[in-house]
């Protein structure tokens, strides 16, 4: 199988990380990769993350499903993975499995994002010697594709946790999911929590100092980041970590990325494209599936060795 990613830019800023080679039209296109004899490509759509959240919702759809199917008539593509805020603008993906002029599969590499950044929770928690069922959780996007997998798997183990969402009636659909110790709430109820657990669609950084406690561990899985550099700086007593970055053998040419890290959710297809599963991967995750990509990771070295900050390596000090 060929694979191909469908991002899109943070900021203004970020086109000027590609090639000019790369932009072709509305899409910044890599040239072709090659992981472990699969073939594949990293592609772009030329819109920021607040075009994406502004414009029409029926604009940026046909945005993506236009890069969807460019890769797919040009390239041999197989199996496409939305990026970033593509996740969000159509329903996880699933929008885009609805459209005829697009044949092949879709993967939003959300589940392995939600295992990696279960994985980062337990690791920094080992790290500081914390037990999770002394802490408290916040998730904020709890209800989200990723929000939702991530608080399944760790509501059970903290001693009590803060599932925030904007919209009232995706919480309540939430909580019936869910065991253990929770509230749900609508307010960004950050302040008391010991971990926190960000995976929104926010176009910009989201938390501010206010919004939290002193030695607060933030697992930061967005795209754009929802815990800036300036907030960083100012609050040295904080411990961000980059919720989605795995280890990656090989280098793979994402502008910005640190060397030797990919995003879990490219790892996810690439991997899926090395087994040659024919499936679509879409919406709520399936957790039997992301025990899988899991299994995949460590078959193939696409694992969370390493803690890092902003692509910097996070040490208890």
């Amino acid at each position: 199988m060929k694979f191909a990613t469908i991002g899109h830019l943070r900021n203004e800023d970020d086109i000027h990380q590609f090639p000019k080679s790369w932009i072709q039209g509305n899409l910044a296109v890599s040239p072709e990769l090659d992981v472990r004899g699969t073939k594949g490509y990293i592609t772009g759509l030329t819109l920021t993350a607040r075009q994406m959240m502004d414009l029409p919702r029926e604009v940026v759809r046909k945005y993506i499903l236009d890069a969807a199917v460019f890769v797919q008539q040009n390239f041999n593509v197989d199996v496409i993975q939305l990026g970033a805020l593509t996740t969000s603008v159509t329903d996880g993906g699933v929008w885009v499995t609805k459209q005829n002029e697009y044949k092949g599969f879709v993967n939003h590499g959300d589940s392995y994002t939600a295992a990696v950044a279960c994985q980062a929770v337990h690791k920094i928690l080992n790290l500081f010697q914390k037990n999770p069922k002394k802490q408290i959780l916040s998730i904020v996007g709890a209800y989200g594709v990723i929000g939702e997998a991530v608080s399944k798997l760790l509501v059970p183990q903290f001693s009590h946790s803060i599932l925030i969402g904007r919209r009232e009636e995706k919480l309540k659909e939430l909580e019936q999911k869910l065991e253990g110790d929770f509230e749900t709430t609508m307010d960004l109820k950050t302040h008391d929590a010991d971990v926190i657990i960000t995976a929104t669609s926010h176009p910009t950084a989201l938390l501010a100092s206010e919004h939290l406690k002193q030695h607060a561990i933030v697992i930061d899985v967005s795209q754009p980041p929802n815990l800036s550099k300036v907030v960083c700086r100012q609050r040295p007593d904080i411990c961000r970590i980059d919720g989605g970055y795995v280890d990656f053998p090989g280098e793979i040419p994402i502008p910005g990325m640190p060397v030797g890290k990919n995003f879990a959710c490219i790892a996810e297809v690439i991997m899926q494209a090395i087994e040659n599963e024919r499936k679509n991967h879409v919406g709520s995750i399936d957790l039997t599936h992301l025990r899988t990509t899991e299994l995949w990771a460590k078959k193939y070295g696409f694992i969370l060795k390493e803690l890092t900050n902003y692509g910097k390596p996070v040490n208890r000090t």
